[in-house]
């Protein structure tokens, strides 16, 4: 039988790299984003006002998994405390799961949940989200939440991927005909008339320059499209220095270059695991936009990947418009609100919701 500890702290402990490690190489992939120095790195810039904790579920002196949460107290509608948990350093992360192997995964969720429904804990909403198709997390949640007095609602979005393991004129042609392929071409043109171009794959930068190269791309980017850059706080920036630090000692990951006469006019970053590409961070510089830097250098890393003998793209979270263009093939991404109805509070809590939904 499992016996389930509950251990909150402000960095995950040392003493638990060890068998954080082993589960995280044993749960379901993708897991890499859940290794424990990504999520340290998570935890000491970026936690904010978020409580991490991990429930950890033993047999003896063996650690059989680990659930990875976070919480955070609110005010409900400005008035009511109300606390929610969700997946620990789900905010920037892609992919969310539980870390235990396939044959362990009911009964850690199992002792997981009855730690979270015995009211050692108040809470009232638990978002469970990032939970890729074929987790058999998502099941063992779903069957055992059923024990529980608790309102759940599940909502399938999308994870766009590209099969590589296809012919290029398969893959090409499943691509969109005016979002990509005219327009690549047309890229192509423009900028060999402009002048001379190429491709950098991997230069052996440390992590420095490699944020000072992308940083300025970044934040140019994301002021046009009046959005804050992940570079631009000294948190974030120092949060996405350990990722990089992290998946480099690791051997994962992978940075392209587009140049134009001796100017890097676009980037991405991103990460190998299991023969799959994870196409994690991009930008181009505006100023070079009529040679639609991004696209022609996401092609340029899709036929790259499919040379390597990669089996896959993925775009990684999000359903932005543009991933549809490039490939029709998705999983779902699993999303769990529930409600915690177990206790008086919450049941309160609930019946004051309704009542506001009624008279508004």
């Amino acid at each position: 039988m499992l016996l389930l500890e509950p251990v909150f702290f402000e960095e995950p402990p040392a003493n638990l790299e060890g068998p954080w490690q082993d589960l995280a190489a044993r749960a379901f992939a993708p897991s890499f984003q859940l290794e424990f120095r990504a999520v340290s790195a998570w935890c000491r810039h970026l936690r904010g006002d978020w409580r991490p904790f991990v429930l950890l579920a033993r047999e003896g002196e063996s650690v059989r998994g680990i659930f990875p949460l976070m919480y955070r107290d609110e005010r409900r509608r400005g008035l009511l405390p109300y606390r929610r948990i969700r997946f620990l350093a789900s905010t920037h992360t892609d992919f969310s799961t539980v870390l235990a192997g396939s044959e362990d995964m009911e009964a850690v969720v199992n002792a997981a949940l009855a730690w979270l429904f015995s009211s050692a804990l108040r809470w009232e909403l638990c978002i469970l989200d990032d939970l890729v198709e074929g987790n058999p997390a998502v099941a063992a949640l779903e069957n055992g939440l059923r024990n529980y007095k608790a309102r759940v609602a599940r909502a399938d979005g999308r994870y766009y991927y590209l099969d590589l393991s296809r012919p290029w004129a398969d893959v090409w042609e499943g691509m969109s005909k005016k979002f990509v392929r005219r327009s690549t071409n047309l890229a192509r043109n423009r900028i060999t008339k402009a002048g001379p171009w190429d491709i950098l794959v991997d230069p052996e930068w440390d992590v420095d320059r490699l944020m000072a190269e992308a940083s300025p791309m970044h934040i140019e980017r994301q002021h046009e499209l009046e959005r804050e850059s992940l570079y631009t706080g000294e948190d974030s920036r120092n949060f996405l220095r350990g990722v990089l630090q992290h998946n480099l000692a690791q051997k994962r990951f992978r940075s392209y270059w587009l140049r134009f006469q001796e100017t890097l006019i676009a980037y991405m970053f991103g990460f190998v695991s299991q023969g799959v590409f994870y196409a994690w961070n991009m930008a181009f510089r505006p100023e070079f936009a009529e040679f639609f830097p991004s696209k022609l250098l996401l092609l340029e890393i899709i036929r790259d990947c499919q040379r390597q003998g990669l089996k896959e793209f993925n775009f990684m979270r999000g359903e932005s418009e543009y991933k549809a263009k490039w490939t029709k093939s998705f999983r779902t991404n699993t999303r769990l609100t529930i409600h915690n109805r177990s206790g008086l509070y919450g049941r309160g809590v609930q019946a004051l919701e309704s009542l506001f939904k009624r008279s508004s």
